[in-house]
């Protein structure tokens, strides 16, 4: 196994591990994607509970021999226990090194990781989310909206945590 795959392996196990703590967090990582299935979509769990708040994070390792382009556009297609679907597309930058990082302000919910051929790029998706109306098993599905991002995205995990409410 390549060192980079190590690291990476030894990352989900360390957030599994934690997630196994609380039932309200997960990481779930697809390894080796293919570009059909990056235009399929794939497809991640989101157990949502009343009186739990979210957030929500994407990670995504590239190939970085093609990084000539500054954003992955990813198209997120969150689907209701009850099979309504809402759909947006969040353009969210690449970030190899620290200077960009730094230019996108203290703010920015960007971590990243080169490793030889390959760049991980962690980014916060969605925070404060709670489910009021519809509890039960969201489903989120995750397209890259191009081909150039099809071909370089190897990897793609996403994880939630939830918090409960305080009680007043």
């Amino acid at each position: 196994m390549k060192a980079s795959l190590k690291f990476l392996f030894a990352v989900v196990c360390a957030l599994v591990v934690a997630a196994c703590d609380d039932p309200h967090e997960q990481f779930s990582l697809v390894q080796d994607t293919l570009p059909e299935d990056l235009s399929m979509g794939i497809s991640f769990d989101l157990p949502m509970e009343e009186g739990i708040t979210y957030s929500t994070t994407l990670v995504c390792r590239l190939d970085a021999t093609q990084l000539f382009k500054e954003t992955v556009d990813l198209t997120f297609e969150v689907i209701s226990p009850n099979h309504e679907s809402y759909k947006e597309t969040v353009a969210f930058p690449v970030v190899s090194n620290v200077r960009q990082k730094n230019a996108l302000g203290s703010g920015a919910q960007v971590q990243f990781k080169r490793r030889g051929g390959a760049l991980d790029n962690q980014w916060g998706w969605r925070k404060n989310i709670t489910c009021d109306t519809v509890p039960g098993r969201w489903r989120v599905l995750v397209t890259a909206k191009d081909q150039v991002d099809q071909k370089r995205i190897m990897a793609l995990g996403f994880s939630y945590k939830g918090v409960c409410d305080e009680q007043e």
